[in-house]
């Protein structure tokens, strides 16, 4: 807390921060500043919740982190905070000293203490459609970064199937009473199958260190089935439409699962396989 406003001043500097950053950065400090006249009006000091949620968001490296990763941290921050053009009254794309002091103390600042303002369990956190948006983009954010909490996000289906990114520290995805349509299923997978992925570098590091010998890194899905009971029918159903869905869309024809049901007719489930499109990760390498 004691270095945090002149390490933020230093780091952001320059062209790299839009004005939007910086001038609630400026409302930030003039708010600081004002203690304890304004700022202990709904607890916590705002010095306080920002530091912890810079803090949160660099990790142990925050002692030795330089200006420019807590400028970084800060204008994350910021943008998981409030909307692209929340406050601008004049509607020009900048904010004006005003409006940024209003936006910072009104909306931003009450946002970071629900998030950051009071001790709550970190491990484990969850989101539903009754999850604030602001809420959503923090937990969205500190979800990306390895060394944060949550470690597991736990998300209502309409919420978690679309507009989520999770995709820079995980690459497991647990189905909890799973839809009935595969498509809806593959957007929930979707949130951490993306470009720059964690799933992403791991296969790149094993294309380039392994042998292949071993199996390459995958997106896990761990489904919960208590057997005997509708889950179990639930799931039947989903894995036929998915075998049906590989077959139309992913070059699957005759799912694994499928072909060991005529296991006297091998080289034809071959031969027909083969004849499908080749997506394997491992087909320019072996080309």
């Amino acid at each position: 807390r004691e270095n945090l406003i002149e390490k933020i001043s230093e780091g952001i500097k320059g062209n790299k921060y839009n004005g939007r950053v910086k001038a609630l950065f400026e409302a930030f400090k003039i708010y600081d500043s004002a203690r304890p006249e304004t700022d202990q009006i709904d607890g916590e000091q705002s010095l306080t919740v920002v530091a912890r949620a810079v803090n949160d968001l660099i990790g142990p490296d925050v002692v030795s982190a330089t200006p420019s990763v807590f400028a970084d941290a800060f204008a994350d921050i910021i943008d998981a905070a409030n909307d692209r053009n929340e406050g601008d009254e004049e509607s020009d794309g900048d904010l004006q000293e005003c409006e940024a002091g209003e936006l910072w103390g009104e909306i931003v600042l009450p946002r970071l203490r629900e998030e950051y303002g009071y001790p709550k369990g970190g491990f484990a956190r969850l989101m539903n459609v009754g999850t604030q948006h602001s809420t959503r983009r923090f937990l969205q954010l500190a979800f990306n970064r390895i060394h944060a909490h949550p470690k597991v996000l736990v998300t209502q289906s309409k919420v978690g199937r679309e507009g989520l990114n999770l995709h820079k520290a995980c690459r497991t995805v647990v189905l909890l009473h799973p839809e009935w349509n595969p498509g809806v299923v593959e957007q929930q997978i979707g949130r951490v199958d993306r470009l720059g992925s964690l799933w992403e570098s791991k296969l790149q590091e094993a294309l380039k260190e392994s042998t292949l010998s071993e199996p390459l890194p995958r997106i896990e899905i761990r489904p919960v089935i208590f057997q005997g009971t509708y889950d179990e029918k639930n799931w039947q159903v989903l894995r036929d439409r998915w075998d049906d869905l590989c077959a139309q869309l992913h070059g699957i024809v005759i799912s694994p699962r499928i072909a060991n049901k005529y296991l006297d007719s091998v080289s034809v489930i071959e031969s027909i396989n083969k004849a499908a499109p080749d997506f394997s990760p491992t087909l320019a390498d072996s080309a």
